[in-house]
């Protein structure tokens, strides 16, 4: 079994639903920290994108450091955030850029 890092919430939610909170950790197993289709390294680089996303700085950091743990190089996690840069900036700028057309009358 993989040594997989304690989230203070599902500590939280087992004092109120401990058979739930037992599911939530076997997915959270299963989907980050077990290999399938996808290698744990993978996997982690694809939560820390997510993370990166959202806005989660802490959450991004400690993702980062697990995907590290997994065998992630900087360099892979830099290409990530190329990624991430390319889908995000480019998204923003096709949201923002018909912004120049004439306001339609209302």
């Amino acid at each position: 079994m993989v040594d997989i890092p304690p989230l203070a919430y599902v500590e939280e939610l087992r004092s109120r639903a401990p058979a739930f909170a037992r599911l939530v950790e076997a997915i959270r197993e299963q989907a980050l920290y077990t290999p399938g289709a996808l290698d744990v390294k993978t996997k982690l680089l694809i939560a820390f994108a997510l993370d990166v996303a959202r806005g989660r700085e802490a959450g991004a950091r400690q993702l980062a450091q697990r995907a590290r743990d997994a065998g992630a190089s900087d360099a892979e996690l830099v290409e990530v955030l190329q990624i991430l840069y390319s889908v995000g900036g480019m998204q923003q700028l096709s949201l923002g850029v018909p912004a120049f057309a004439p306001a339609r009358p209302q």
